[in-house]
Order: C-alpha cells, then structure tokens, then sequence
C-alpha cells in the first residue's frame, strides 16, 4: 500500500538522494537529474563548447525556468506546443540532450517570453498602480485634443508635399506674401492670382430640367440672364454696411489720367462704369448688360455729361450706355490722349447695344440690335385685331415730370407709367374700341409699344392673327450667334471660349454652327482682400468710396471678412432657389454655384466627428464582444464570464484612441475629414482583435496557472500581439511615403493610435484582467460581483485554494504491472483528457468538420486552384483599373457642392492654367521672342483653346505692350513725318530744350513715344535717337537695351489692359506719368521675378486624360526650361492630378518597403526566414487579389485607394501570423502541426475578422461616398480575402511546405516532456526537491509501503 502524507504545497525535508523517489514512483523519466537555479548555478549541469556569448545568453535566457512552476494541465499544452508555452523549458532539454531545435529562434523567444511574463507579473502585482499611471499618461495626452485643427483647405489636404510642385506653389506664395507689402502706391489695385480651386473664381451652372433640354433656347437663356441679375443683386452685410457683387468682383482698373487735365475728373464715373468681369454665355448677347449694371446707375456721376447727345435719357446702365459714343463726345471736348486710342483697341464699341437680343420684343431690347423688331408699322393691323376681338388696348402715357437733368440742360425724363392691357370678350354685346384723337404717328407708336409688346409676350399663339410670318420678330440663331464663344464687354481683349460657357455641345458635323449644348455655365471672379481693400481705401481728391465705411477700422482683413460673407449668402441663396425644386417642392436641382468657400465650408461641416454614428459603433462593438465572452450558468453569468471584461476592453481600446488623437495633436498632425470619418472605426476594429486574442488565451491560462498568472498570459499571448502590432504600426507608418498631406495625416495618426492600443493591451487592459482574476478567484459572478458561482469549487479548489486531505490507503500488488501503469500514463492518455469544445460551438465545427475537410487532398487541389484563379482574375482587374479621384468623390452625397462638381465633370471639361515664368533670371529684352514661342508651343497643345488664326485663346502681357508700342510708334511716327523734330538733336521745334512737362505741339501719344525713345535704362537722351530708335521693329523685336523702359510705361499708361492680361508682375514697374513735371526719364522696371501667361485647357474629361495633358505641358516647360527659359504650369489640373504622375512608383515602393519591413519583423521575432517568406508570399497574394478587386469593382486607383493596399499588407498580418506561430510552435508532422494551428488559433481569427468588419461597419453610414468605397468596401473584401487566404491557403501551403518545428524530441515523437524541475536553494540553507507528477499534486514518496 502507499499512503499519500502530504496536501499539495507542504513543505518538504531535505534528502541526500541523488535521484528522486519520483524515479521510483515512474512519475518522472529516467534522468530526472536536479539543479539549481536563480542564485545558484547548477552543479550538474549537463557539458556543451561554448563561448563567452553564449553562456552569457545562457545565463539570461537559460535554467531561468522550473518546471514544478506549472501545473499538470499546462504541461500537458507543453508538450504539444512547448516552444509557444516556454522557451526556457525548450532550451533545457535541447541543453540535456532530449531535443533539438531552432536555437536562434528559441533565445529569441525565452527573451521576449521573459520580458513579457514580467510585465505580466508586475502588472498583476501592481494592478492599480498600473492603471493609475496608465490613465494619468493617457489623460494627459487627452488634454491636446483642446488644440485640435481641422484642415480643411482642399490644396493643403491634396498638394503633393516634398515634390516639385510644393516648391512652385511655395515660389507662389512667398512672391504673392512679398508683393502685398512692396508697394507703396496706395492707389494700384493688387491682381487677383491663381491658386489651387481658381482664385476668385465662382461659378454657376445651370443644368437642364429633363434630360435632353436644349440650352440654346430663349427659355433657357433668359432664366440663366435671370439667374445673374438676381446674383449680380445679391448682398451682405458686414459691420452695418452694406455690400454688393460690384463692390467685390475683378474689374480692370480704371485709366490713370492726368491730374490736371478736365478728364481727370471722370475718375469716378470711370470706377463705376467699368464693370465685373462676367465669364458668360448671355455676353453674347444684349441681355448680358442686365447683369453688369451698374446696379446703380450711373446717373449721380455723370455731372456736366448729362449734356452730351449721346447720353441717353433715364438711368444710365450698359442697357442703354453706348461707350464709344460717349467717348467720341468727351474726345470731341477735351483730347484724351492715350487713353482714346485704348477704347478703340480694346473694342468696347457700342457695348451690348449692338448684340442681338434674346428676346426682341423687351421693351428695352435696343434699336441698334440686329434683330431689333419695329413695331410701328404693324401697330394697325394690331389695334384693328384688338378692336376685333374686344381687347381693350390704353396707351402707356408718359410722365410730365421733370428730372433733375432738366434743371441743367431742360431735357424731359421719360418715365413710362404701369400700362394696362385688357381682354375682355363677350358674345352678348359688341365691344367698343377706344378712340384715341389724332396724333403724331411717332408719338402714337411710342405710346402703344408697351402694351403692344406685353400683349405679344404672352400671347405668341396669337402673332400669326395680325403679322405675316415674315414680319414676326425674329429669334437670333442661338447656335450661329455662340459658336467659337461670346466676347465680353470689350471685344477686342475678353473673348470667353466655348468650353467654357456651353457644356455637353453639340455640332451637325464638324466646323458648323452649333445645334444645341446641354448646360450653360458663367464665371466671375471676385478679387483678392487686399484689391478690395485698397478699391475702398481714402484716397485724396476723391469722394467717398463707400457710404458708411468706417475708415479707421478697415484693412485687408475686414476685407477678407467681407468677400466670405457675400459669397456665402451667393452659395446659400442659390442653394435655396427656387429653380432647384421642382412643382412639389422636392429638391430638383437645376442651378448649380461655387464659391471659393463652399468645399471648405463643406470639409469645415463633415469633418467634425459624427457622435451618434460614433456611438452606434461603438455600442454595436460592445453588444458583440460581450455576446462572445458570455458564459452563463444558468440564467446568470458565470464566475468564468468575461463580459465585464470584454465591456472593459472597448473602454480600453477606445480610451487609448483618444490620449492617441490627442497626443496627433500636440505633434502638430492637423485632422481631416479621414480622422474623424475613418480612424475612430478602423482603429477600434484593428484593436479590438489584441482583445480578443488575450481573452482567448485568458480562459485556458486561468485552467492551466497555479499562480503568475498574467505572466503566463503575456508570455504565450504576447507573441502574436508583438508580431501583429508592430507590423500593423509599420504598415501605416509606410502610408507616410505617399506625399498627400491628409493621407499622411491620416498614416500618421493611425500609426500613433496603434501604438496606444498595443501600450494599453499590455499595461491597462492586464491590469483589469488582474481584476477580474480576484473575482473569479473568489468565485463572483461576471458583472453580479456580489453573488457567487456554483462552480467556483470546480474551477479553483485543487490550484488555489489546496485543502488538507486525509490519508488514504491504496492497495496494490508492488510485483503487478498495475502499480507502475497507475502511476505512469501516456501521452496519449493525456491527449484524451483534453478538454473537449462545447457542441454546436464555432470551435466545435472547426474541429469536427472544417479540420478534416481541409486535410483532403482534393480539398487541398481545391484550394491551390481556387487561389490561382483568384490570383489570375486579381491580375486581369487590375488590368481593368482605372486611375483616378473626382473631387465629387471627397465631398458628401447630396450636397449642393457635390451636384455642382458632378455637373461640372458631366458638361464641362474647362480648366483654366498659367504659365508662370520663373525670374529673376530671364532676360525679358534679349528673350522674348523665346517666350513668344513658349507661349506658341503650349497653344499647341490639344489640350489648350485656340482662336481661329491657332493662336491661344487669351492675349498676353508681351503682345498688348508690343500692340501698345505700335500705336504709339505711329504717333510719332506722324509727329516725324510732320517736321516736328530736330532730328539731329532730338528735340521738338519750337519747344525749350529739356523742359520737364507736356508739350503743346505734340498729341499724349507721340509725347510717350518720344519719351520713351530719349529713355535708355536710367539715361535720358535724345540726341540722334528720334526718327532712328524704333520701339518696335520690323521684326516684331521691342527694342532690347529700352525694354525694362517701356514695360513701365506700358503699365503706367495702358494699366487697364495689364490688369486684363493677368499678368501679375512681380516686383512692381515703378509709378511714373506722362505728364510728370518732375523728370523726363521714364524709369526702367527691376527685372520681373514673376509674371504669367493665361491659358484655357479643354478636353479634359477623365483623369488619364488630365494625367496625359499634364505631361504633355510639363514636358514643354521642361523643354525651354532646359533651353535657358526657367518656368513652370500652374493650374487646378496640375494643383490635383500631378500626384499621378508618380502614383505607381510610390505606391511600389511603399508596398516593398513594408513588404520588407514585415519580413524583417517576422524574421527577427521569430528567427525563422522560411516562415517569414510563407507569410509574405500570403501577403503578396491578398495584396494582388484586393488590388484586383479594386480594378473589378470599379474602385480607382488614387492615393487613397493606395494608402488601403499598403495598409493591407501590414494588416493581412493579421490573418497569417498567429497561424504561423501556432504551427512553428507544435510538435508532430506537418499535417500534425497544420491541425494543431487551426484548432487552435481559428476561433481567435474569426472573432478579431468579424471585430474588425463590425468596427468599420458604419463607415457604410457614412456621408462621404469615398470612405464608403475606398475604405468600407476596400476593407471589407480585405477582411474576405484575408479570411480566404490566412485560413485557407496558408494551412494548405503549411502542411505541404512548411518550415519545420522549431524544436523536436530527439526520439523523434511528437511530445516533448518537460524538463525535470530545478532544486532551488531554501531560505535556511536547505535543498527542496519538488517534483512533478500528472495530477497537479506534489507528493512526498515513502519507504513505506503497505501491502
């Protein structure tokens, strides 16, 4: 008999036994041979060569273990898994002979194992400590969220960082910073300049109401005309005072006249009839006066011009303004000089009189109109319809007031009274006509065209009843009249481009008129704060700018202020029209506007964090993670529930996310719509996965630990965390390369809030398990803390709480095989006793079904080929993408700014660009016929609108001063001819000899050229130079050692048509005037650092398309920037489609870095390339097959959509990595080993798969439709493919080429024991000796046996 003395944990006597009674019992192998460890080296341990580095790793990494720390249970799991369950252990028996192994592979794992179970043993030691800290750190860095900034400036988001376009727009913006502050001439007007969405430029379309509506139709026309004045009436209100469109738009500058000349006082009559620069189709005809205004008329300013002949009676607009009339009147009193011959070659003419009307029975459609409609001759035959019809026709009779100009000149102001036009029928009784006495026919015709025309207006069916077809008044040929476009209000210089205007036209065949065009579209700009500010600021010897401004508080930033709130009300007003709502009242929109501030007012309002949509995820989040850790017993949770700690979980991961977001802050990483969209989501369902992981592992280590529990947590768990963590970290940290400020942001802060999960999933979270470990091991309830299990005895009375037991008597043959069989159990016995998965559980039909089937053979054909074509159809999607992002896409379904940017892509395929060059260093003199064929060779482009000579559509700087010159040339030219000079000393007959001032004999124009002939860089001299010096030559050529001369003079005296050239100098020519009394010398401009050449781009439809105009233009600059010509494009196209051009090199490359950082990883964690290389060829598979999916499911590729393939690769890590550790770390054959990973890591899987699809499920909800593409659905077929290959293929692949274990019993089993324990060295000196048995318990073996 043997009778059984001690509990389990009695201490024991020291023997001198050099084997123990354990070897007697068969309780233990054969060489159970005793060491000591921690404080004594071991005496007996076993001889191997060794050097310094390695019994140094020896003594850090080795005989650190015992195993007598370890219960039965766990050391059952060892020997299954001993490498994933102890290291040390491994490299004991490896040290003793009785395995081999991965030796590398095992001191990297005993090392991290090590540094894991301390942590794990601190933190449970240390549990409130551990939060305390932990929450303090993670506080503090919530603190910076009160810093946060959202960005929501679209070229700051988009523009490629670190490239060459940073550099030009950085050029840009210090030219642009220094010339606000350069120029000390308070009277110059800043100019508007180009930046990434246009300037100032706002636009509005207008769509048609059912598909298929011709825009080119009177209907249409005359509600776009009506749209525009409604715009053109639009105001706001800033400070009390109150501003319109005119007050803020870009208008060229008025003529600088001399201050002493009569004409100087039309400067204000000047300012206000010069009107906004109007980009639209109604400029084709008379009805785009309308909108110019001025919306107050010019009548206050015109003074002593009332009495001219050829200012009409009334208000005064560009409705009745003839300009060269006007002008001819005022040159005919005064000579204006110079600026005389500016009108006549900017071709204002007659303004919009001369333009055909849209509707030629307006009442105020003028006379000079082409399709004018006289109404006179056909008054009778009206009157005589009327009187047979019994419609009563009243004369509109004028007023007998008299205006205020009747005071000056006695003219009569004709004001028409409201007339009234009634039809009364009846069948009763004859209708009397009314009899009107007899007048003159003139008179007569002018009262009756009122009623006539109203009559006519609302009854067209009626015409043919009193007009012969040929006499009815006639409709302009819409398409004849709009092919090539529509001039501006000066013709000669604004022409506006058919592409620009009309959208979706359309042509009977090629070079014929227009048929019909399915949008219409207007551009006007509105200048930059300092132009408006300086247009209002006090100026001396001018009246009052604008009424109520106060003076003292005004600057560029009211200004600013000023500009936003108008467009705003513009925006929000149209928004609300009522032409975007159909006869229901339904949203139907048909006018589509943007201002400079609608996308950031959009970006300002979806990106601020959605917190009910953030709830819901999270709740659905936590409804999920506490259903799966629910244990019940019977209608309550069991004391081994985890759903307090699942709840705690979340809290865990979502608490890390914000001290992440918050510590992005302090960083200076500046949030976007993708942080506050994306990131919450994405980063709560990557983290969640460590969670469930842990928890996982936390129901079987509670089981198998007798103590140190949370060390022993760590150290199996640990691993696979370290491993998905880092390469998760990494993967997002490689999106960094990408050089898209908000996508780098958006890296950014992932990586950093993954790296505050994987802080708090090994600090915080442990902590609480440490918790929730004292309430299981006081058997409490899950969540019910205060009541307690049933099946708290079961669980915890042999590990933690050891009773006494009493002494039992076995009887036992000692000669019967029995005695040692009792004893001695199997492996096999031990694998039976193995805990068997609850039926009908996820676990239970992996081990019952989805194992077997996968280890078929035709299962694994299945497989193989199912990844081969996967793989093949990947490639063929891939063939099938296409590259590009519309702006539409980053902006909110169903809002205003995205319809408009959905029209905009459907009808108009208009970019405006520049091509700046790039000074100082160009030599404008000696180089300009070089720029001219700059400018001549970006014109031929296909890409760039041309007039009909080939030439670009718009007019440049170079070419108006080059006119300029000419005209002036002939003046003098005339002058010479007329004898007027002395020819040999230059000087004028008649006149003294270098007399400063104007002179008398000669016109302003001759005196310019003559000046500028004497001018020679900063000498004055004429002597010879008269009659010889051309300003131009023959050849085209302005005279080289003057030019810097005349591009002052050009900009002091034709100042208009700079402004209109938006040329943009920078520095500044000097001021100078003809009629300066000062000097003679006109001052030569410093050599220009900055100026450009505007250009229209058509055609531009898709983004392969842009992509390939781009390199067209750029290839062009980089061609004459290589012949000497430092220059550059500029443009929306360039600001958002040059990221293409280098898109595939950086998304290759930061795939192969990530791709080679997570082989590195993985070959440094785990010591194994081999294992490594599998990994990364499942990698490489799910990248091509997600790229491909991408390619079938009509997902562009772009820079977000590269960011996810990036991200995939560390993320499919994920899916990969616990199964390779699990299967590195098993013993057995590769089929073996293959079943042990999936039993044991696919429940893990599938929980952290199905977190990570719950986590970003409501980016599906989400109102920005490219996160639902390129992120919900990018990420979900990432999850599916992920899911497909990491337990599919990789097991197939595992269990044919798998790299083999990383330690193996010599004998060649498949299980390895543990080592025998270690003696340790008691506090008294004394040696124990615990030995292990099977059943958990420590046994005292006696010489005393009982039979």
């Amino acid at each position: 008999m043997l009778t059984l003395l001690e509990p389990p944990g009695a201490k024991r006597p020291p023997h001198d036994g050099s084997r123990s009674e354990q070897h007697l019992l068969h309780l233990g192998p054969a060489e159970d041979d005793a060491y000591y460890d921690e404080s004594c080296i071991p005496q007996d341990r076993p001889n191997f060569e060794s050097n310094r580095f390695v019994t140094l790793l020896e003594n850090l990494l080795v005989w650190r273990t015992s195993s007598s720390d370890y219960t039965d249970k766990w050391k059952k799991e060892f020997r299954q898994r001993p490498s994933f369950c102890d290291a040390d252990l491994c490299l004991q028996q490896i040290r003793r002979g009785q395995a081999d192994g991965n030796i590398g592979a095992l001191y990297t794992r005993s090392f991290i194992q090590k540094g894991l179970n301390g942590l794990g043993n601190f933190v449970q030691a240390n549990a409130y400590i551990v939060i305390a800290l932990v929450v303090i750190l993670f506080s503090i860095c919530c603190y910076g969220l009160q810093f946060v900034h959202i960005e929501t400036d679209i070229v700051k988001l988009w523009v490629d960082q670190g490239g060459r376009l940073d550099a030009e727009l950085s050029f840009l913006e210090k030219i642009q910073k220094r010339t606000l502050h350069n120029d000390s001439d308070n009277n110059e007007v800043e100019m508007v300049r180009e930046n990434g969405l246009g300037g100032g430029y706002q636009v509005v379309i207008q769509t048609p109401e059912f598909e298929g509506d011709n825009a080119l139709s009177s209907k249409q026309l005359l509600k776009h005309v009506q749209i525009m004045r409604e715009i053109a009436n639009y105001t706001a209100t800033v400070d009390g005072v109150q501003w319109s469109l005119s007050d803020i738009c870009f208008k060229p500058a008025a003529p600088t006249l001399p201050k002493d000349s009569m004409a100087n006082n039309l400067l204000d009559l000047l300012d206000r009839v010069i009107p906004c620069i109007w980009i639209t189709p109604i400029d084709c005809f008379w009805e785009g006066s309308k909108a110019l205004g001025p919306q107050r008329p010019l009548n206050d300013v015109l003074g002593v011009l009332h009495m001219l002949s050829s200012i009409p009676s009334g208000d005064v607009t560009w409705k009745n303004f003839d300009p060269i009339a006007v002008i001819e009147d005022i040159h005919g009193i005064f000579p204006l000089g110079t600026h005389y011959t500016f009108f006549q070659r900017t071709g204002i003419g007659h303004g919009y009189l001369d333009r055909p009307c849209i509707n030629p029975i307006d009442l105020e459609c003028p006379k000079q109109a082409p399709n004018y409609w006289d109404h006179c001759p056909h008054l009778d035959s009206f009157l005589e319809f009327a009187r047979r019809n019994g419609i009563e026709v009243k004369p509109a009779k004028e007023d007998s007031g008299f205006d205020l100009f009747s005071i000056f000149g006695g003219r009569r102001k004709r004001q028409a009274n409201e007339s009234v036009v009634e039809a009364t029928t009846t069948t009763q009784k004859s209708i009397e006509t009314t009899t009107t006495p007899k007048v003159d026919p003139k008179e007569r015709c002018k009262e009756y065209r009122k009623p006539m025309l109203e009559y006519m207006a609302t009854n067209r069916d009626k015409w043919n009843n009193f007009l012969v077809t040929d006499s009815q008044p006639k409709m302009p040929d819409f398409g004849k009249v709009m092919s090539g476009g529509c001039p501006g209000f000066a013709k000669g210089v604004l022409h506006w481009p058919e592409d620009m205007i009309l959208g979706g036209a359309r042509r009977p065949k090629a070079m014929s008129s227009l048929e019909s065009a399915d949008a219409l579209q207007s551009v006007f700009l509105v200048a930059s704060p300092n132009d408006v500010y300086l247009r209002f600021k006090a100026k001396p010897g001018r009246s009052v700018m604008k009424q109520g401004l106060n003076e003292s508080n005004w600057n560029p930033e009211v200004a600013e202020k000023v500009i936003a709130t108008w467009q705003r009300n513009f925006t929000r007003s149209l928004y609300q029209h009522a032409e975007n709502k159909d006869e229901n009242g339904y949203e139907h929109r048909t006018i589509h506007p943007l201002a400079s501030t609608s996308i950031a007012d959009m970006l300002q309002e979806f990106c601020q964090f959605n917190y009910l949509i953030i709830f819901v995820g999270y709740g659905l989040m936590l409804v999920y993670a506490v259903a799966t850790q629910l244990r019940r017993e019977g209608c309550l949770p069991a004391a081994h529930s985890c759903m307090g700690l699942a709840f705690a979980g979340v809290f865990t991961v979502t608490f890390a996310s914000i001290a992440g977001l918050g510590l992005s802050t302090w960083f200076g990483i500046e949030f976007n719509a993708a942080t506050t969209q994306i990131v919450p989501f994405l980063t709560l369902g990557i983290g969640v996965d460590n969670m469930f992981m842990l928890l996982h592992n936390y129901h079987d280590v509670v089981l198998m630990a007798g103590r140190d529990e949370l060390g022993m947590l760590m150290r199996e768990t640990g691993m696979s965390l370290l491993t998905t963590s880092i390469n998760n970290i990494l993967s997002f940290l490689a999106g960094t390369l990408l050089p898209i400020p908000a996508l780098r942001s958006f890296c950014a802060q992932s990586s950093i809030l993954l790296t505050f999960n994987f802080v708090a999933i090994l600090t915080l979270y442990p902590a609480l398990i440490a918790l929730d470990l004292k309430r299981r091991k006081s058997g409490r309830r899950d969540l019910f803390c205060c009541l307690t299990s049933a099946t708290f005895d079961d669980t915890y009375s042999m590990i933690n709480k050891p009773k006494m037991q009493q002494k039992k008597t076995i009887t036992l043959e000692t000669s019967n095989n029995n005695y040692r069989n009792f004893l001695s159990r199997s492996d096999k016995d031990l694998d039976e006793d193995d805990d068997q998965p609850a039926p009908y559980s996820l676990h239970s039909a992996i081990r019952n079904h989805y194992i077997p089937w996968i280890e078929r053979r035709g299962t694994k054909a299945f497989v193989l080929t199912l990844s081969v074509f996967l793989t093949v159809m990947a490639v063929i999607g891939m063939q099938r993408a296409s590259i590009g992002l519309e702006l539409s896409d980053v902006l909110p379904e169903h809002t205003a700014p995205a319809a408009f940017l959905k029209a905009r892509d459907k009808y108009f395929s208009f970019y405006p660009m520049f091509a700046v060059l790039k000074g100082p260093n160009v030599d404008y003199a000696r180089q300009q016929h070089q720029i001219d064929n700059y400018r001549r060779a970006i014109g031929a482009s296909e890409y760039v609108i041309r007039n009909a000579a080939g030439e670009p559509s718009e007019k440049y700087w170079l070419q108006m001063m080059r006119d300029w010159l000419l005209s002036i040339q002939m003046a003098l030219d005339k002058a010479v001819a007329d004898g007027k000079f002395d020819l040999q000393t230059g000087q004028v007959i008649g006149a003294k000899p270098d007399t400063p001032g104007p002179i008398v004999n000669l016109t302003e124009d001759a005196l310019i050229a003559y000046r500028l002939v004497c001018s020679k860089g900063n000498t004055y001299n004429c002597t010879g130079r008269v009659g010889r010096v051309r300003l131009v030559d023959s050849a085209h050529t302005i005279n080289h050692e003057s030019f810097y001369n005349y591009l002052t003079a050009w900009y002091n005296s034709d100042n208009m048509m700079y402004y209109v050239s938006q040329a943009s100098f920078y520095p500044r020519p000097p001021k100078w005037s003809a009629d300066s009394r000062e000097k003679l010398l006109v001052p030569p401009a410093e050599p220009l650092a900055y100026s450009q050449i505007p250009f229209y781009l058509t055609g531009l439809t898709t983004t392969p398309v842009i992509v390939e105009m781009i390199k067209d233009i750029r290839q062009i600059c980089d061609n004459f920037t290589d012949a000497g010509l430092p220059n550059f494009p500029q443009g929306i196209a360039f600001t958002f489609w040059e990221q293409y051009l280098h898109l595939s090199g950086n998304l290759l490359k930061a795939i192969a870095l990530i791709a080679f950082a997570v082989f590195v990883v993985i070959s440094l964690l785990l010591f194994n390339p081999w294992a490594a290389g599998t990994i990364l060829v499942i990698l490489v598979c799910m990248t091509v097959q997600l790229a491909g999916f991408m390619g079938w499911a009509g997902v562009k590729m772009n820079p977000v959509s590269a960011v996810t393939l990036i991200t995939a690769v560390g993320i499919g890590v994920e899916f990969t990595a616990h199964v390779v550790l699990a299967f590195l770390t098993a013993l057995g054959t590769r089929e073996e080993r293959t079943r042990a990973a999936v039993d044991r890591v696919f429940v893990p899987v599938i929980h952290g798969a199905l977190s990570t699809l719950l986590g970003i499920l409501m980016l599906a909800f989400s109102e920005f439709e490219f996160v639902v593409k390129y992120f919900f659905v990018v990420m979900s077929a990432l999850i599916v493919i992920g899911l497909i290959n990491g337990l599919m293929l990789l097991p197939v692949l595992l269990s044919l080429s798998g790299p083999s274990m990383e330690v193996k019993p010599i004998n060649g089993g498949n299980r390895l024991k543990p080592p025998p324990p270690l003696r340790r060295r008691c506090g008294d000196g004394n040696e124990t000796d615990e030995e292990d048995d099977d059943g958990g318990l420590t046994f005292k073996a006696t010489s005393q046996v009982r039979i």
